[in-house]
């Protein structure tokens, strides 16, 4: 592939993207913070459910940019040695999408008695992609200087 169209796909907007990310992220957490001081708010846990759900389809749709020759692509073509990583950060896509899922039908329920859960699991969950962010935007910096 050459130079510009492996660059079209490695872009600083990548970069862009993955803040778009963390924004959710952030909301999620701040969610969770407010249902865990008033666990007793079952306006708070529908909010979290919709969060969820708009969170859900924003990670799908990035996940399949980055899949669908996109990103992931352009890494491999800038890093033909970054196999490995690209096939772990794909592995990496599909265990949040099911974990994800999972924190989505907690919340969708809406059962007190698995609040506790739902905040634990959804704290697992924002850390597990926070990580995931932090080493896909490494590979690719990476692979920006090589492109």
């Amino acid at each position: 592939m050459t130079g510009p169209q492996t660059f079209s796909k490695l872009s600083p907007e990548s970069l862009d993207e993955h803040r778009l990310i963390h924004f959710h992220l952030d909301q999620l957490e701040r969610a969770v913070e407010q249902l865990a001081a008033n666990p007793a708010d079952p306006e708070m846990l529908r909010t979290i459910a919709v969060r969820i759900d708009s969170f859900k389809d924003r990670l799908e749709e990035h996940f399949a940019h980055e899949e669908d020759g996109g990103l992931l692509q352009g890494v491999q073509d800038a890093l033909p040695q970054a196999e490995s990583d690209v096939k772990r950060i794909r592995a990496q896509h599909a265990r949040m999408a099911e974990s994800l899922e999972r924190v989505r039908a907690i919340a969708r329920r809406g059962d007190d008695a698995e609040i506790s859960v739902l905040g634990v699991e959804l704290r697992r969950l924002i850390a597990m992609i926070r990580e995931h962010e932090q080493e896909e935007d490494s590979l690719v910096k990476r692979a920006l200087k090589q492109a």
